[in-house]
């Protein structure tokens, strides 16, 4: 039997921002009998799940291990010294409990601690890192790309195995390190059906009246929800921008962001002085049982990134039923089908943005629904993480 220990600073069973938690949640969750999957991470409820031991956690019909190395309070924020080093000089105290036959790495930098393990190492690359050059970027390595680019060349040649979420960056990894570029492979990412599925009406109308409970959102509006870290890759100023256009047409929009980070103090005070303030509400942090209730009384889904990988988010709503208006970032081509699921906006100025929520909106009658879940019904959990499941077996035998 397998052992995969996966070395990331996440919490999968807590409430944090990002789709890498959930992603790595997902691998837990859909793992088959003959592989065991372990977490070297973090904890978000130290009551719950103590730094320092490993705590079973229970995930769909089974479980797996958690070892929290450090406790992290506020995911959303940005502390003084990056989370990332945190992190990886709390491993570095622990290094000696992480066992296993495959080591896994979201992140390149808690890696450094295994150049010299002789294991079978595997990465997950979230993101092409040709970003890193992207103003938008608000990745620490942005302000050194050499530097991270030299990281890369010290460590992946020692992995046996690195999938990525984008398949443009798959080609220019192959192409950086021609020797090993059969180690490089595409992957995209999933919507778990147990969790995000198209209401019924008795369903939408129950979770539209929990959403004018809490937020006085009423049922007659139309709502349009985001999701994701308030932080310059998601770029939340650019869809208050938008927003603020749209609802000059539509003074009955309402626009809910769920998620936080380093720019609500900055969001809050630009929805303050557009005159926003009752009709764009930031909710924050949810769980994923949460978010799939607030998906389910959605019209609109909207993305306005600078840039992505496979954003689970957009998988979410569609799955949910929930048409998609996004930028035109990473692989939502894959799924979002203009004129079937939703649109993509054709540059990422306010006022195209604002006029591509405004046309979809009203198609959504016709876009929601089955049309939406159509687009994602290839990206299930069990189906995308099989070949991710047999490539753990391949290289712990060393093959």
């Amino acid at each position: 039997m397998p052992t995969v220990s996966i070395v990331y600073p996440a919490d999968p069973t807590g409430v944090v921002p990002g789709g890498i938690d959930t992603f790595i949640r997902g691998i837990a969750k859909y793992a088959p009998a003959d592989i065991k999957v372990r977490v070297v991470g973090i904890t978000t409820d130290a009551a719950a799940r103590p730094v320092g031991q490993w705590t079973e956690c229970p995930v769909g019909r089974g479980s797996f291990a958690l070892f929290p190395v450090l406790a992290v309070h506020a995911a959303g924020a940005r502390g003084r010294v990056p989370l990332s080093l945190r992190f990886s000089a709390a491993v570095a105290r622990h290094r000696d409990i992480v066992d296993g036959d495959v080591l896994e790495f979201h992140r390149l930098e808690p890696a450094l601690l295994f150049a010299s393990d002789r294991r079978a190492k595997n990465a997950f690359i979230h993101q092409n890192m040709k970003e890193l050059r992207n103003r938008k970027s608000d990745i620490l390595w942005s302000r050194a790309p050499w530097l991270y680019y030299r990281l890369e060349g010290r460590l992946l040649p020692g992995f046996a195995s690195v999938y990525v979420v984008r398949e443009d960056a798959v080609a220019w990894y192959q192409e950086r390190f021609p020797a090993i570029r059969d180690r490089f492979h595409f992957t995209p990412t999933w919507v778990d059906p147990d969790d995000f599925q198209v209401p019924s009406n008795a369903e939408r109308n129950a979770a539209r009246l929990q959403l004018e409970r809490e937020f006085g959102i009423h049922a007659n509006t139309d709502l349009l929800v985001t999701v994701g870290r308030l932080d310059s890759q998601k770029d939340p100023l650019l869809l208050a921008e938008a927003f603020q256009m749209l609802a000059r047409q539509r003074p009955s929009a309402r626009l809910l962001y769920v998620g936080d980070g380093v720019l609500r103090d900055a969001l809050e005070k630009r929805l303050r002085q557009g005159g926003l303030g009752d009709k764009a509400i930031i909710a924050g942090l949810r769980s994923t049982r949460e978010i799939a209730a607030i998906l389910r009384a959605a019209d609109l889904f909207v993305l306005a990134s600078a840039y992505e990988g496979m954003p689970m988010s957009v998988l979410e709503a569609l799955g949910c039923g929930v048409p998609v208006v996004t930028t035109d970032v990473g692989e939502v081509r894959r799924v979002v089908l203009p004129g079937r699921s939703g649109a993509i906006a054709p540059t990422r100025a306010p006022d195209v943005l604002a006029a591509t929520m405004a046309a979809t909106l009203g198609e959504r009658h016709r876009l929601a629904g089955q049309p939406c879940q159509e687009a994602v019904s290839p990206y299930t959990p069990a189906r995308v993480l099989e070949p991710v499941y047999a490539n753990y077996r391949r290289i712990a035998l060393g093959l």
